[in-house]
């Protein structure tokens, strides 16, 4: 999230990129978000796997969720609402926006974040955050450097300025995140052709990109598959850089920075997620968007990287703060992007969440 850009062009977008330490201290940490949901009865906002999805052997559940940034104002006036958060997989990730210090009053849009923060999230079932993002120098390299230290003393996977990522394993399996963005000066999304180069790629490893780009409005969820800007500040060719990795090596592509949901690709087999739009995010205009449409989604990865099926759970972002949609909007939202703005064929959402593969591709 950026404040108003002072001139507008919706169909411009840039990202650097703040790739991938993503995976740097978490020997087994899908343990902290899956005890916590397997001890639980299913309480609100669990994302359901499908009957049998992830149950053979090499499959990889993914759920990703969008930006979050939390205050501690938001942390003591919504804890219910918050603690009735919980998402499961053997990777749960999101896009933390800010850093942790002390809130800059004469600038809202530093992205300070408490301490606390770190524990809300874990709660969550959060086990993996990127910090390749237009927030993360909010209050300076060394600010940066002790939030990701931080994040990884607490268990995180943390993806920030390697520019190789990092691997880890997960299930018996080496799994390695990379993340780019707009801001980054190594791992740049304004940049695809040093995509290939960026992926030192073991044949035996599941690749999964982070990537913060993309333009940002309330009318940001179409796409306008060209080169992408907020006021004159460049972010990214959303399409073409998915594809871009995806031709490169990569198993799955998360994007975000619209703070919208965009439609889903299945592309050469493998899925691409435009954007997580936002999840639990409190800034300087949440006031005036008392409800949003946010959502998780949980992905099941075959042992191939290929994707099998996905179930999306949907949210009204009410000030910022996810509460359980039973309508569905933000599910409806990303169907109808994925089929008239992206022209996917290969995809079907048959409800209740569900996104399956039409066997079109």
């Amino acid at each position: 999230m950026s404040p108003p850009a002072r001139s507008a062009s919706t169909t411009k977008s840039s990202i650097k990129n703040d790739s991938g330490g993503f995976l740097r201290a978490f020997r087994f940490t899908p343990r902290t978000a899956l005890i916590v949901g397997l001890c639980a009865s299913l309480p609100l906002g669990v994302s359901v796997p499908l009957a049998g999805a992830a149950n053979n052997r090499g499959d990889l559940t993914v759920t990703a969720v969008g930006d979050v940034r939390v205050t501690a104002a938001l942390i003591h006036d919504h804890s219910e609402q918050l603690r009735r958060l919980h998402l499961k997989g053997d990777l749960v990730f999101a896009n933390f926006e800010g850093v942790i210090g002390d809130p800059v009053a004469s600038d809202p849009w530093k992205f300070a974040v408490p301490a606390g923060a770190a524990g809300t999230f874990l709660k969550m079932g959060v086990s993996a955050v990127s910090m390749a993002n237009n927030h993360a120098m909010d209050l300076g390299v060394k600010a940066y450097s002790e939030t990701a230290a931080a994040l990884r003393r607490e268990g995180f996977w943390v993806a920030g300025n390697d520019e190789q990522g990092i691997a880890a394993r997960i299930k018996n399996r080496r799994v390695r995140v990379f993340a780019f963005s707009f801001s980054s000066p190594q791992n740049n999304v304004n940049n695809p052709e040093a995509v290939p180069a960026a992926f030192p790629r073991n044949a035996a490893e599941l690749v999964i990109v982070s990537a913060h780009i993309g333009g940002e409005s309330q009318q940001a969820s179409w796409i306008p598959g060209t080169m992408e800007y907020f006021g004159d500040e460049q972010r990214g060719d959303v399409i073409a850089f998915s594809h871009r990795c995806i031709d490169a090596g990569a198993d799955l592509v998360l994007g975000h920075s619209p703070n919208v949901p965009r439609g889903l690709e299945l592309y050469k087999g493998k899925l691409i997620v435009y954007s997580l739009g936002n999840f639990i995010f409190d800034y300087p205009g949440a006031a005036f968007h008392p409800h949003a449409p946010g959502y998780s989604i949980t992905i099941h990865l075959n042992a191939n990287g290929s994707f099998r099926n996905a179930r999306i759970h949907s949210y009204d972002l009410r000030n910022g703060v996810p509460v359980s949609d039973k309508t569905e909007k933000a599910y409806y939202m990303i169907r109808d992007l994925t089929l008239h703005n992206l022209k996917q064929t290969t995809l079907a959402f048959p409800g209740n969440g569900r996104v399956v593969s039409s066997s079109k591709e």
